[in-house]
């Protein structure tokens, strides 16, 4: 089976110009963006004062920060809502740059969903500048217990289907029936069948995990997403290439971590598609072990990594065939 790759073929590790995952983008081209959003939405039709609710007894409008989440949210809100994600699939929040269509998608939206815990800050400068009014907003990962990252708390909690079965589903749930109180019982509805399918697909991915000896369930990734994954399939993090997305190793800490794989007995380091593979591909040459570079974690990909159950199914996939010397690339 051949990897799903990014649809607009970005990097997310382009030279010399990443950002941390926690830290918003960069602040110029921000404000430029904001600025022409709202000269547009000051030209419209006064769309910033319409009431939060759907108009006219058509779809609740929701607008999701990323594609997975975005996903989730059609699952929950079903036919009753229309749901868009401001970064699309294929792109990270690293590399989100913000356009003038995202704020006035956000002043028009009657439900926007985010999750917080420093994955998605860039939203308050985008909802500030493209609306008047306050509208309905859930924040999936907050009251969440949290495993820290450098003293900050890691947002991928998505990663662990038990989480999102457990708590964003019902934050789902909520926020949608805020916004639409009419529809409450079929967002109940919804979020109770999403949530029972995934228990099924929790089962299936634990018996490909199985397939791994345990003692080669051992994960090195380019980037910190896969703490709650980890966890909650059995895995050990053996180390992150990059902590923070927005700062290379340096030498020492490449030689380090090459001595942790082979310490460890590492068979395969994991990257994302998204991301260039540069510095992944060099610590597995020096550490003489396979690369796997097609998971995903902060967007969906192509089919079959285009839902949430599928992106987790692709990863498990890749990370067992990578680990039991099935795949690599």
């Amino acid at each position: 089976m051949s990897a799903p790759r990014p649809e607009n073929g970005r990097s997310r590790l382009a030279e010399g110009s990443r950002r941390s995952p926690l830290r918003p983008p960069a602040t110029l081209g921000l404000g430029l963006v904001l600025a022409l959003a709202v000269g547009a939405c000051s030209a419209g039709d006064g769309a910033g004062n319409r009431s939060s609710a759907p108009s006219g007894g058509g779809a609740l409008r929701v607008v999701a920060t990323t594609s997975v989440l975005a996903d989730m949210t059609r699952h929950v809100g079903g036919a009753r809502v229309t749901v868009s994600s401001i970064i699309p699939p294929g792109v990270g929040p690293e590399d989100y740059e913000p356009r003038p269509e995202d704020a006035r998608a956000l002043a028009t939206a009657d439900l926007i969903v985010s999750n917080g815990m420093g994955l998605d800050d860039f939203l308050a400068r985008l909802i500030e500048a493209g609306t008047d009014r306050a509208a309905h907003q859930v924040v999936l990962g907050e009251g969440i217990p949290a495993i820290s990252t450098d003293g900050r708390p890691n947002p991928h909690f998505w990663l662990d289907p038990t989480l999102v079965a457990r708590y964003y589903v019902t934050k789902l749930e909520t926020g949608l029936a805020e916004a639409d109180p009419a529809g409450a019982a079929t967002y109940r509805s919804n979020g109770a069948a999403f949530a029972a399918e995934l228990g099924p697909l929790d089962a299936e991915l634990q018996a490909e995990v199985a397939r791994i000896p345990a003692g080669q369930r051992k994960l090195v990734t380019d980037h910190d997403a896969f703490p709650y994954f980890a966890r909650h399939f059995g895995f050990e993090l053996v180390g992150v290439v990059l902590p923070n997305v927005g700062q290379e190793p340096t030498a020492a800490d490449m030689a380090a971590l090459v001595t942790e794989v082979r310490a460890a007995g590492v068979r395969a380091i994991f990257s994302e598609a998204q991301f260039s593979p540069r510095l992944v591909q060099a610590l597995a040459a020096e550490a003489g072990v396979s690369l796997v570079s097609t998971l995903y974690s902060d967007a969906l990909g192509s089919a079959p990594a285009d839902s949430y159950e599928g992106l987790l199914r692709w990863d498990v996939g890749q990370i067992v065939a990578g680990l039991t010397g099935g795949a690599g690339g």
